[in-house]
């Protein structure tokens, strides 16, 4: 039975608490696209909390949700002038992430837990009448909360279905039809680690999903999986989906670091994403590689140009909105066969724009909202000034039939076709083979199964024993394995090299251990190629033949190690940008970036059992000193430490005692804290907003960072390429945060706590509380973090111990950290860290 909250119809009809504002124009302030107008429409009221959402009601009036409040109606100025006017929405609900107005019915995902949330996260919905709103209806409760929730709503170019699109902290509910296979597993050959600051440790496959419902909330079907924080996803012209998902930038400089990217959700997409090191590498083939790599960042919004009274290629658009770093852009796509290639342009972007979400207006113009975790919010409108046609053109369509065929059988197995499944097995298009295996595993008693092992084609034996090992490792084990191993190796391209390894893995991973006669045999047809030539085909072999205890894949791989580059021109790529956009020294950061090759051929290494031959093991802790004298993300310490552990581990007893000394990292002398002149004071943001209202420029940097050290906030956060792990990275604070921002989260730590840092509150059986992070479970044992400036202090706790658990609404930030400073010292921490110049 649906749930359905009946409130008066007197008090939905009204729209209280009306607030007006002028518009100003902002071009100057930021970077702007040529020939385009950017105006601040509204400054967000404190009252009014902070905009995450818009949708746009059937009269051109926007609707915006905030983050841990209610909604709001808002009546936009003519583009000619006026003002903004703004009012509260009586609908008894809150916390919403995403907003969907269509035909009268306001659709709502909850995910923040308020005192406005009506009990259940999930997907609602409100109809609209002649004086409001009436009859609150949930549409689907689902369990959620946090940053990785619940989070847009799109609706599909047919009208027919809403998407629902989510993280991976939201629980894929019960559903009538799941076009990925529900066959996923974690499919890791070796020992997968989890995150070193225990973050989504205990999530698991499917992660983040996306989800479609029918307008009256019917027929729910799960669309796609494998992402790890997709926050919005947009339709383009083609009709064909696009998402825009998350990074852990917790990963940076780690081999299985994935930056933000833009992917084409095909009906059954798998992107991979995995907990802790187990995130799949993009070339796997049981995954959908993406169209287009951002970097680093935070994605929140997207949105397709439809309809934006703009030229033709920016209405072609989509766009891609990055709260991190403070940037809209431009997705341009081409079509490319089956799928797209992408080009990004920025659009939009400067410091103090936390961007949340947008939409296209009736009027033509681009809306977009900046807030999000209780900062300043506004809301923004983009116009095209330009002397280029505006006129309406949609993105010249060019279908793909067997594409769509596909998706078809995807969606309806009634529609399967064996042969245009097995063919396309074959084909040169990687989305295109990704679709023909994804229905034959829709398929699996439609007689496809005994024509695998007579495929004559590479592409074919390979993706079929995927498919095999997927539905079924242990009973299709055998067949599948002789079908791999019939293939001819050395005929292979780099894509079906790396991709056989992957499906001769996932034999293993799901069929259970090799005899040695499969070691034996596996081990013959591959073990000449290392090392290859090619660098990704060596990270495969490696994982392999480590795996299955190869004869003197130690020396190899070591060897390998001494003479491989650090990172390949992907990587310099990502590294360049990312660094160029923090205004960091260059030089430095390449100097301070991890030589991610090698730590993969570590990683790997763990899985080798001792004893091992002459003086390779100490070779391996000699490159475990030039890899802690690097700088990763926030988990990159405690990665390499765990990974260290486990090398020594592996070692025979005598090989342990050998290596005692090298079990632990060696320790860091504390660093001298610089001096605090002073004298300080109880520092209120008013008294902070006072201060530094005559500007931040010509300030000395260089104090500032000082300040930074003094006040210990570098142990726990890192700026640019020093600092801790604990807390988040303030790099980039310029791109989301203005002068109050700052102050509040300073002086009032725990009013927003990121998921991603907050402490959890045990409450034990016999009554005792304690407050830490959960780094780790092993064995029903709770590993905790009980120290937020050293989290190698750690507690265990049983599992059978515990009677409760909550995230804390404490943050493990304390709230005095800058009141031994004076008015200079905070103005100049203030304008280091906000990057003015």
């Amino acid at each position: 039975m649906k749930k359905i909250i009946i409130f008066p119809l007197a008090a939905a009809a009204l729209f209280h608490g009306a607030i007006s504002a002028q518009v100003t124009d902002k071009t100057a302030d930021f970077k702007v696209a040529a020939g385009f107008k950017l105006e601040q429409i509204y400054e967000v009221k404190k009252e009014e909390g902070s905009w995450v959402a818009l949708t746009e009601d059937g009269q051109g009036r926007l609707i915006a949700a905030d983050q841990y409040g209610g909604l709001f109606r808002i009546t936009v100025p003519a583009l000619t002038g006026g003002e903004t006017k703004v009012e509260a929405l009586d609908i008894p609900i809150g916390g919403a992430h995403g907003l969907l107005w269509h035909e009268g019915v306001l659709y709502i995902s909850i995910n923040e837990r308020s005192q406005k949330n009506p009990v259940e996260t999930g997907v609602w919905k409100a109809r609209e009448t002649a004086t409001g709103y009436e009859k609150l209806e949930l549409v689907k409760a689902i369990k959620a909360g946090g940053e990785h929730g619940v989070h847009s709503l799109v609706l599909s170019p047919d009208k027919k279905w809403v998407y629902l699109i989510t993280g991976n902290f939201a629980h894929v509910p019960e559903v009538t039809d799941s076009f990925a296979p529900k066959v996923w597993a974690e499919d890791q050959l070796v020992l997968r680690n989890p995150d070193g600051n225990g973050h989504a440790a205990n999530v698991w496959a499917p992660g983040g999903f996306i989800a479609r419902f029918q307008l009256d909330g019917s027929n729910w079907q799960l669309v796609s999986m494998g992402q790890r924080n997709t926050y919005d996803a947009a339709f383009h012209d083609s009709g064909e989906l696009f998402a825009y998902d998350a990074d852990m930038e917790w990963d940076f400089g780690m081999p299985w670091y994935r930056p933000t990217r833009i992917s084409h959700i095909v009906p059954g997409t798998e992107l991979g994403w995995r907990n802790g090191t187990g995130k799949w590498p993009t070339y796997y083939e049981d995954s959908m590689g993406p169209v287009l790599n951002i970097g680093p960042g935070s994605p929140t919004g997207m949105l397709a140009g439809r309809g934006f009274k703009a030229p033709a290629k920016y209405q072609q658009a989509l766009y891609a909105f990055d709260w991190t770093f403070a940037t809209i852009y431009a997705v341009h796509l081409t079509p490319d066969g089956a799928s797209f290639k992408a080009e990004k342009e920025e659009f939009i972007s400067g410091a103090g724009l936390p961007l949340t979400d947008a939409i296209i207006g009736k009027d033509g113009s681009m809306y977009f909202a900046t807030g999000g975790r209780k900062g300043k919010s506004h809301l923004w409108r983009v116009v095209y000034t330009g002397k280029e046609s505006t006129a309406p053109k949609l993105a010249k369509s060019t279908p793909n039939s067997t594409r769509d065929k596909l998706a078809e059988m995807i969606r309806d197995p009634k529609k399967f076709d064996a042969d245009l499944a097995l063919k396309q097995l074959s084909s040169e298009e990687r989305t295109l083979r990704f679709m023909a295996r994804i229905a034959l595993e829709r398929s699996p008693d439609a007689g496809w199964i005994p024509k695998i092992s007579s495929q004559k084609d590479s592409w074919s034996r390979i993706l079929g024993s995927m498919a095999l090992a997927r539905l079924d490792g242990k009973k299709h084990r055998s067949v599948a394995l002789e079908t791999l191993l019939k293939v001819d190796w050395k005929t292979l391209s780099q894509q079906q090299q790396i991709n056989w390894l992957r499906a001769a893995g996932l034999v293993f991973i799901r069929g259970g251990e090799p005899t040695a006669e499969e070691k034996t045999a596996v081990i013959s047809k591959i073990d000449a190629s290392y090392p290859a030539t090619d660098r990704l085909v060596n990270f495969e072999l490696a994982r392999m033949l480590c795996y299955l205890q190869a004869p003197n894949v130690v020396s190899r791989t070591l060897k390998l190690m001494d003479e491989a580059p650090a990172t390949d021109a992907d990587e310099w790529k990502t590294l360049v940008d990312r660094n160029s956009r923090y205004g960091n020294d260059i030089n430095s950061v390449i100097k301070n970036h991890p030589p991610t090759a090698q730590i993969h051929y570590i990683y790997c290494l763990r899985s080798v059992k001792g004893p091992w031959k002459g003086d390779e093991r100490r070779r391996v802790f000699n490159w475990f000193r030039e890899i802690e004298s690097r700088s990763g993300g926030n988990s990159y310490g405690k990665f390499i430490a765990m990974i260290r552990k486990q090398i020594y581990e592996n070692g025979t007893p005598e090989e342990q005692k050998l290596f005692a000394a090298e079990v632990q990292a060696p320790a860091q002398k504390p660093k001298a804290l610089p001096p605090v002149k002073g004298p300080g004071r109880a520092w209120t943001v008013e008294e902070i907003k006072k201060v530094t209202s005559e500007g931040l420029t010509n300030r000395n940097l260089e104090n500032g960072k000082a300040m930074f050290e003094a006040s210990l906030c570098a142990t726990c956060h890192k700026f640019g390429a020093e600092g801790g792990a604990q807390g988040p990275d303030l790099t980039n604070l310029s791109g989301r945060f203005k002068i109050e921002d700052l102050a509040h989260s300073i002086v009032d730590p725990s009013q927003v706590i990121s998921d991603q840092y907050e402490f959890t509150e045990i409450v034990k059986h016999d009554g005792s509380s304690i407050t830490g992070r959960v780094l780790n479970e092993k064995d029903e044992i709770l590993i905790l973090g009980v120290n937020p400036f050293d989290f190698t202090n750690q507690l265990e706790i049983s599992r059978s111990d515990i009677k409760s658990t909550a995230p804390s609404k404490v943050s493990p930030m304390p709230s005095a950290m800058i009141n031994r400073l004076n008015a200079d010292e905070l103005k100049d921490l203030f304008a280091y860290l906000l990057g003015v110049k």
